[in-house]
């Protein structure tokens, strides 16, 4: 998460205010949490852009295809601050391999409405896109959006496989790490679980990958690049260990978003949804 000066100076302040007023600085600080930052589109990805077919699912949502309009779906999603064409690379791949691929931009995120989300929000947006899209060969995931897409199939959305790659494992880690890093007071951190959990649906305690994962009846392939220093390569090895039947491919040299663009990684990714 990338923080503003004024918002390094906000947090400053609510390290003191969230002993006085608890409720009220939990409420701020999850919505920083929330909210990501629209990172405008690089130059690298204007060919995914301009060769997509450019669309709006409802909620607002803006997606970007490829691939004849009669092929078995493969969605792609991005992780926290990304974009659709950040995951345009798969798609060529997948199209060789008889796929229309659909990447979207996620609630909040670059051309879709919205100005907060969260996981449970993420994954219901999903829910929503796929009574546009229907049935879904595999959804491709990046980070963030690995535990949206998991629980998503797992609240009901149809995907004959997974993809996952560079996600963490615990979702409860992450609110954590962010916690600590925002030093709220106790009671204060109590307040920000507890409307967190409303938002979400469940608690964060409870938003395991692998453990949700191992309930569903769905292949997946987990992608993670050893070095990664965003995203540990322990929680793939987590996930993997607790989702029985997982296939887990490991790189190295690519970081969290390298990983993304890697020849090698769309070809396996692609054979792995095809056969």
């Amino acid at each position: 998460m990338k923080i503003s000066l004024t918002q390094k100076m906000w947090i400053g302040s609510w390290r003191y205010l969230s002993w006085v007023l608890p409720r009220q600085t939990a409420l701020w600080a999850e919505d920083l949490f929330l909210t990501p930052s629209r990172v405008p589109r690089p130059p690298s990805e204007e060919g995914f852009y301009q060769s997509s077919e450019k669309m709006m699912l409802p909620g607002g949502i803006a997606a970007y295809a490829w691939g004849a309009v009669d092929h078995p779906v493969v969605l792609l999603v991005h992780g926290w601050s990304g974009r659709g064409t950040q995951m345009g690379a798969f798609a060529q791949p997948l199209v060789e391999k008889g796929f229309r691929v659909v990447a979207v931009d996620g609630p909040a995120h670059g051309a879709s409405e919205g100005l907060r989300t969260n996981v449970g929000d993420y994954a219901r947006f999903m829910l929503e896109a796929q009574k546009t899209l229907g049935p879904l060969k595999a959804v491709v995931a990046h980070s963030f959006g690995v535990g949206c897409s998991v629980l998503a199939v797992h609240r009901g959305m149809k995907a004959e496989k997974l993809v996952l790659v560079a996600g963490p494992s615990h979702y409860e880690l992450v609110v954590n790490n962010y916690l600590k890093f925002i030093g709220l007071s106790g009671l204060s951190q109590k307040h920000f679980f507890r409307s967190l959990e409303v938002k979400v649906g469940m608690p964060a305690s409870e938003m395991n990958v692998g453990r949700i994962g191992n309930g569903l009846d769905v292949p997946a392939l987990i992608v993670h690049d050893e070095g990664d220093k965003e995203v540990r390569y322990k929680a793939a090895v987590e996930i993997h260990e607790a989702w029985s039947g997982t296939e887990l491919l490991a790189t190295q040299g690519l970081g969290h978003r390298r990983i993304l663009k890697d020849p090698l990684v769309t070809q396996k990714v692609a054979e792995f949804i095809s056969k």
